[in-house]
């Protein structure tokens, strides 16, 4: 009899979770269908004029998927080529302005989704860390293919690691810059840039944590609201309290992440570990960051080997301020710059 109970509550389960996959399926499909074009809610009618003008759409296969890529020629056929990439929750044309900025400085700009993000392909919020940095890989060597100029990285939050991550898995760039530098490897930065942060205080917790998500393996299919595990309400400080609003309703970014996105984050060490990185690497940290610890970027930099810089800006984890742009901008700018310099190209 009880072997039976548990076989009937295990069906039920089963089922009440298919019939909540399909349902939500049906739901982001249509809401994102809606909201393709939600991103011009957050630029001002000539910046968004401007992309509509400049901007090219190509895709390449990567992981099993198709990957979106927009470009933004620079003044130049053979401009240098900085690739952007975007964190967990955020998309391409988030960057609008950004590209923009970078135009200005005479490069090309290229701005990719990685897999089940913004306007790619693939399961919505079911990616995994190494896909990702696939996904980053192959766009970079497009671009090289591509553009004859030299090709540099740059990436934010998430994207900011994952830039590291890619160049170490042999993206052909010259440089990179990473606004924040996480290790998804080591158990705890995965933690600590979550709500689950107080647990990496504990080694013998974190540990144990981590073996549940080797428990749940069967069930990494499975998608849970993000906001559980991002604290996404921190995402941006008190200047940007419009930017945050309108961020909580753009339909773009995936809502759900799978358990193997988040277990991805806990146990995916980079191809060649920070103390023996040989990319020239500069580093930016939010002085003002209210969702991730500003220590752990710090503390990653300072574990890096070869050429590196480091800079703090007065700003929380994003923002959509002018400022915090023209900084992040100018200092990439000055870092990529330098390393042209130094390998005698001319940009």
């Amino acid at each position: 009899m009880k072997i039976n109970k548990l076989i009937k509550t295990f069906l039920l389960a089963s089922g009440a979770l298919v019939v909540w996959e399909i349902t939500i399926t049906w739901w982001e499909k249509n809401k994102f269908e809606l909201g393709t074009t939600y991103w011009q809610t957050y630029f001002d009618s000539p910046t968004v004029e401007k992309s509509e003008q400049n901007r090219q759409v190509f895709s390449i296969e990567s992981t099993g998927v198709r990957i979106h890529i927009d470009v933004f020629p620079g003044p130049k056929p053979d401009a240098p080529v900085v690739i952007f990439n975007h964190g967990a929750a955020g998309y391409c044309r988030l960057f609008v302005a950004l590209a923009q900025r970078f135009n200005d400085r005479g490069y090309t700009v290229v701005l990719p989704d990685q897999k089940g993000q913004g306007l790619s392909g693939g399961r919505r919020g079911d990616y995994s860390i190494a896909e990702c940095t696939q996904n980053i890989v192959d766009v970079a060597k497009w671009a090289k293919t591509r553009f004859p100029g030299l090709v540099l990285m740059a990436g934010g939050s998430v994207g900011g690691g994952l830039t590291y991550y890619a160049a170490a898995a042999g993206a052909p760039v010259d440089a990179i810059a990473c606004l924040n530098l996480f290790d998804f490897g080591n158990g705890l930065d995965g933690l600590q840039i979550s709500r689950l942060a107080p647990v990496a205080k504990y080694p013998q917790l974190a540990a144990l944590l981590r073996a549940c998500f080797e428990l749940l393996k069967p069930l990494y299919w499975l998608r849970v609201p993000f906001n559980l595990f991002g604290a996404f309400d921190k995402l941006m400080d008190a200047r940007d309290t419009v930017f945050q609003a309108q961020w909580d309703a753009d339909p773009v970014p995936p809502r759900l992440i799978s358990l193997r996105a988040l277990a991805s984050n806990l146990n995916t060490s980079p191809a060649v570990p920070f103390e023996a990185n040989q990319i020239p690497t500069l580093v930016i940290n939010q002085a003002l960051d209210q969702m991730v610890a500003i220590s752990i970027t710090r503390q990653n930099y300072e574990r890096l080997a070869g050429e590196k810089s480091y800079l703090e800006v007065p700003f929380g984890h994003w923002s959509s301020q002018p400022e915090f742009w023209n900084m992040i901008v100018q200092a990439c700018d000055e870092w990529f710059q330098k390393q042209d310099n130094k390998n005698g190209h001319s940009s």
